[in-house]
């Protein structure tokens, strides 16, 4: 079962937030939203945390980190079955959680 953006995001429903806007007219647990409308969401807010991070790490780093990244991703275009992918992200997600 599906928890609310609350349970992940610091909103109060009625605070007049963005997130609780957003929560108001997609539906708590994104109920409203299909799984398409779910993969743009996540495509731009991945999209923003890398512009934010080679902002702050510079063009160098970054030019550096996709360097190494690029043959990953062809691999995983070529190899990982899509059913994994999910799976995947989630551990990517709960460790940029954790990490500084």
């Amino acid at each position: 079962m599906a928890k609310p953006i609350g349970y992940y995001c610091s909103v109060t429903p009625g605070d007049g937030s963005f997130l609780d806007e957003l929560q108001e007219e997609l539906g708590s647990t994104f109920e409203e939203l299909n799984r398409l409308e779910k993969l743009f969401l996540l495509h731009t807010l991945t999209t923003n945390l890398l512009q934010t991070e080679v902002n702050m790490v510079g063009s160098c780093p970054a030019s550096q980190a996709q360097m190494r990244m690029t043959p990953v991703m062809k691999d995983i275009n070529e190899n990982l079955l899509i059913r994994e992918h999910l799976g995947l992200i989630d551990a990517i997600v709960n460790q940029l959680k954790s990490q500084k």
